[in-house]
């Protein structure tokens, strides 16, 4: 971390256990309580989410999904949210407003999935569906927008059948962990393996094509899987 620049992005066992929520607790411990000592520990700034520019070709979004998330309670007298109103009316804005040839979106959770149907915590599952849908449609709305997200025990590449949507999963980064997969979906995935490793990114320019390449890599860097994205400048 000395030398290479990071970002610390929270999820559900970050703040205080599994798929939780706003005004949940264990023990002594609060929901409130881990996201100040997140914040504590890690210093983000305020708001957490934000839109970082690499040069003429590359913008990349980092998403909020708990200090933004709807509690228990109030999902059951309106519409779920994990993003929050002010965070999508900041998406929106910064999406329209960026020039980018490739857009990256990196959230804690899915967009796409697909997730097991057991769990109702992303807006890949029922429960958030209104505002996955709304979501999906808005960033499908962006020419070279693909998503990029964790917590999932696999790693995979999805298509959204509907927009038309990419998203890479990353997985987990040892094999031991990588499990709970609800299996190949062959309408969304491209890529679809229960081992661990990690997820690399190379935008790069070359005479008029410019050139956005992603590589699921295994624990020990080898390539497993590639996809490349194009578009001429």
């Amino acid at each position: 971390h000395r030398q290479v620049g990071s970002f610390f992005m929270k999820d559900d066992h970050d703040t205080l256990t599994d798929d939780s929520h706003p005004g949940d607790r264990t023990g002594d411990l609060t929901f409130d309580d881990g996201l100040r000592i997140f914040r504590e520990q890690t210093a983000p700034a305020e708001p957490p989410y934000r839109a970082v520019r690499w040069g003429r070709h590359l913008e990349v979004w980092l998403l909020e999904g708990r200090d933004t998330r709807s509690s228990t309670a109030a999902d059951r007298t309106g519409v779920p949210t994990i993003l929050g109103p002010e965070q999508i009316a900041w998406l929106e804005r910064t999406l329209a407003a960026s020039d980018a040839t490739f857009r990256v979106l990196i959230t804690p959770t899915p967009i796409v999935g697909p997730d097991r149907t057991t769990k109702d915590d992303n807006l890949s599952n029922a429960g958030y569906r209104q505002e996955g849908e709304r979501i999906r449609a808005l960033l499908a709305r962006h020419r070279n927008l693909i998503v990029i997200t964790g917590d999932r025990h696999w790693q995979y590449h999805s298509v959204d059948p509907e927009t038309g949507l990419h998203e890479f999963g990353c997985g987990p980064a040892s094999d031991e962990h990588a499990g709970g997969t609800p299996g190949l979906d062959r309408v969304r995935h491209r890529f679809h393996r229960v081992l661990g490793g990690y997820l690399s990114l190379e935008a790069a320019r070359e005479g008029g094509v410019a050139t956005l390449r992603l590589r699921h890599r295994d624990v020990r860097g080898g390539e497993a899987h590639a996809h490349t994205f194009t578009r001429k400048v």
